[in-house]
């Protein structure tokens, strides 16, 4: 039976976990690889962190990847955990041959995919375009973000079985997903899109409250979310009543109060809103009086 979301050669790559590698910043199972001079130079300039959780699952290819200075060689069934802060690369190197990898952002315990994305001159590869959100009280969500948790806890738990843990809770994650992808198939509509949306940006909003905005903008927003910068405006809109600009704005001003009321000084909450500087956190400041 065809899958709205994966194809035949993703599904045996998704549905394996015991073939799976885990890697993070508190336990790889993947040694560290030897990139080429031509990927060590482009990673100098193409990384990133943030403030939201990732994971990328590789469905197809070989390629390299970096997690806080650690240089890692991706196949098909490893998948990377991404802490919030964490430094990864940023999009994909021009060099290299073709590879598939499917994407996860978690924010404010909820998580968001959407169809995958990387590089491919193969037919047959692109499927249907999706986007699925497992909410804040989805069991198999909140199971694989516990799980996770545990697994960067300092707590004296054996990390093997840490990373057995977390893999099977990533399974649960799939399993539901795939589903999503039969069902769609028979024509069985997972929930409608107004409630969809809701969960969306009702998850969205708890996150720019969570960092008091910073580095957030619409576009960063929108990425999490799955959704076009134009699409996610619109949605943001109709949901809250309020511009994504205007509702992180007032976000930062809550946050701002909230850390003046902890004795911060104005150096700290600059750098902790994320200005780039403390004339630019003083401007703002008049602004917003």
């Amino acid at each position: 039976m065809k899958n709205a979301y994966f194809s035949e050669d993703d599904l045996p790559v998704l549905l394996s976990c015991s073939k799976w590698h885990l890697v993070s910043s508190a336990n790889s199972e993947l040694p560290p690889a030897r990139p080429d001079k031509e990927y060590l130079e482009w990673i100098t300039r193409n990384s990133e962190s943030h403030q939201h959780r990732e994971v990328m699952m590789v469905l197809s290819g070989v390629s390299y990847f970096t997690l806080e200075g650690v240089t890692y060689q991706s196949r098909p069934g490893t998948i990377f955990l991404l802490d919030a802060n964490e430094e990864h690369d940023y999009y994909y190197p021009p060099s290299g041959g073709d590879f598939r990898h499917l994407w996860f952002r978690i924010a404010n315990k909820t998580i968001f995919t959407s169809t995958p994305c990387g590089r491919t001159t193969r037919r047959g590869q692109g499927n249907n375009e999706f986007n699925y959100t497992f909410s804040s009280y989805n069991h198999a969500g909140l199971a694989f973000i516990n799980a996770w948790d545990e697994l960067t806890a300092d707590e004296p738990l054996d990390k093997n079985f840490l990373s057995i843990l977390v893999k099977h809770a990533f399974a649960g994650l799939l399993l539901e997903l795939c589903k999503a992808g039969y069902n769609k198939s028979l024509g069985v509509e997972d929930r409608p899109t107004e409630l969809h949306h809701q969960t969306v940006i009702n998850a969205i909003v708890g996150h720019i409250r969570e960092t008091g905005g910073r580095n957030l903008d619409i576009a960063r927003l929108a990425y999490i979310a799955g959704y076009s910068k134009f699409h996610f405006a619109k949605v943001f809109k109709d949901v809250t009543g309020s511009s994504v600009l205007a509702f992180i704005n007032l976000c930062r001003q809550e946050k701002f109060h909230e850390l003046a009321a902890k004795g911060k000084n104005k150096k700290q909450i600059s750098g902790e809103l994320g200005f780039s500087s403390p004339a630019a956190f003083s401007r703002w400041l008049k602004n917003t009086r």
